[in-house]
This record gives C-alpha cells, sequence and structure tokens, in this order.
C-alpha cells in the first residue's frame, strides 16, 4: 500500500525478483490491468500478458498497481474515473512507482511500463506525460478516443466514463484524455502490439500511434497477431509476444536478460 497523490491509499501486487537481495534496487516493470474495473490479486502470474514470473525470474521486480478504478475496492473508488481517465488513475500509478523507489526496491533509472487493452490506453498516455519510463509496450490500447468511439463493438463503454456521446460538450474531454492528442510530448522507445482481428479496440488505434511516433522518430515497432482478437491466445503467439517484450526492453534498457 501506498499514499495516493490526494491522500487516498493505493494498493497493488508487487512480484520480487528471484533470489531478491535486501537493499539492492531492481529494474521495475509496471504492468497495468486492463478494464478499466479490472484488479490485480495476489496469484501466481506464469503466462498472459507480461509472463511475470518470467521477469522475476531474470532480475525484476514487477508492480501490478490498482489504481482508482478498479474493482474489488467499493463502489466510489470504482467510479473515481468517470470522466477522469489520465487524471487520478494515472497519479495513482505515479505514486506506487514512488513509493517503491523510496523503499529502495526499484531503481527510478530502470523502469519500464505495459499494459493491455485499457492497461494499454494506461501506458500510451504514461508516455505522453512523462519521460520517466525507458521504454513502454502498448497491447491493444486505446490511443484516440473520438476514433475509438466510432470504430469499436461497445461504444457504450466510453459514453459511460466519458459523460456521453461526442458531441460539442463531451468532445473537449475525449481528445484532452487521448494520447494521441500530447502524442509530441512522447520521447519513450514504445512497441505496440496488437491482435489482427480485434473488435474490442480495433486496429486502427495501433496504426494511430503507430504513425505518431514514426513520424517523430521515436524508435517503435508494430506488431500484429494473425486471427487473434483483443486477447492473445493462440500458445505460439503468446510465447512470441513475452520474448519480443523482452528483447525490446534488454534493447532500450540496456539489461541482460
Amino acid at each position: 500500500t501506498w499514499k495516493g497523490h490526494d491522500g487516498l491509499e493505493g494498493e497493488g501486487a508487487l512480484l520480487r525478483p528471484v533470489d531478491d537481495v535486501p537493499g539492492r534496487r531492481y529494474p521495475l516493470l509496471v504492468v497495468a490491468h486492463g478494464g478499466p474495473a479490472g484488479a490485480y490479486v495476489n496469484g501466481f502470474r506464469l503466462g498472459g500478458l507480461e509472463g511475470g514470473q518470467v521477469w522475476a525470474g531474470r532480475g525484476w521486480a514487477v508492480f501490478y498497481p490498482n489504481p482508482r478504478g478498479s474493482t474489488n475496492y467499493g463502489e466510489h473508488t470504482l467510479q473515481a474515473n468517470v470522466t477522469d481517465w489520465g487524471g487520478g488513475d494515472y497519479r495513482d500509478i505515479m505514486t506506487g512507482i514512488d513509493a517503491l523507489v523510496a523503499r529502495g526496491v526499484a531503481d527510478p533509472d530502470r523502469l519500464a511500463h505495459i499494459g493491455w487493452s485499457y492497461g494499454g490506453y494506461m501506458t500510451a498516455w504514461m508516455i505522453t506525460q512523462t519521460t520517466r519510463f525507458k521504454a513502454a509496450m502498448v497491447g491493444a490500447g486505446l490511443t484516440n478516443m473520438w476514433s475509438m468511439y466510432g470504430t469499436n463493438d461497445i461504444p457504450s463503454v466510453l459514453i459511460s466514463y466519458f459523460g456521453g456521446i461526442p458531441n460539442a460538450t463531451t468532445l473537449p474531454l475525449y481528445l484532452e484524455r487521448s494520447a494521441m492528442s500530447h502524442i509530441d510530448k512522447v520521447t519513450t522507445p514504445t512497441l505496440t502490439l496488437h491482435g489482427a482481428n480485434d473488435e474490442r479496440v480495433p486496429t486502427g488505434q495501433a496504426y494511430e500511434l503507430y504513425r505518431g511516433l514514426k513520424d517523430r522518430n521515436i524508435p517503435t515497432e508494430l506488431v500484429f497477431y494473425p486471427r487473434e482478437g483483443h486477447g492473445i491466445q493462440e500458445p505460439n503467439h503468446v510465447i512470441a509476444l513475452v520474448g519480443r517484450q523482452l528483447a525490446w526492453f534488454d534493447r532500450h534498457l540496456g539489461i541482460k536478460l
């Protein structure tokens, strides 16, 4: 647990590296969950997005924050990021990282951020708001909330979080809280991964981010996984996804994994 920017207590899970040595600082992988009404619990993470145990076995600490908007903490916390994506939730994650740095766990010069779906949104948002991360991975991320509304299969979700359909009143919020509106601020090398058949977060979201980074000469790669929807399911794809992330962060953080 840690104290957030406004005094609200934050909570998350910390996976320590294998052979953890007290007092030694480690590279920190921050993994934002999906939803946004998801939550991390104290479980064994091997497969899926990041294969956290793989990272721990290679000398990383892995941080799984539950910012405001997460489930399991009551209705007030669940609704605390309505009309505030990229606001309090962003600051909750950042103060969590600050707490791990203050406790001597995380090396402030070796921070990385990843996420899938809403976690991908949060990662794309992070790289437009801070230069603290040495590398990032945006997985099936929402990058332009206006175009996302018009092309995804559940527009009602954005309507409920952004105060209604995009119109003269609500559109400023859709635009302001879109990573693409702040793309000029990015300096972080960013890998983008996406299912080729994703209808929940259409592939256009990935193309927009990739083009925005490429045009600004930010180190970037874009990879689509054939036949995959909003999640990555085929075993060979899961293996490839984890391996590509390991290679990306090895390259840009200078860490031999």
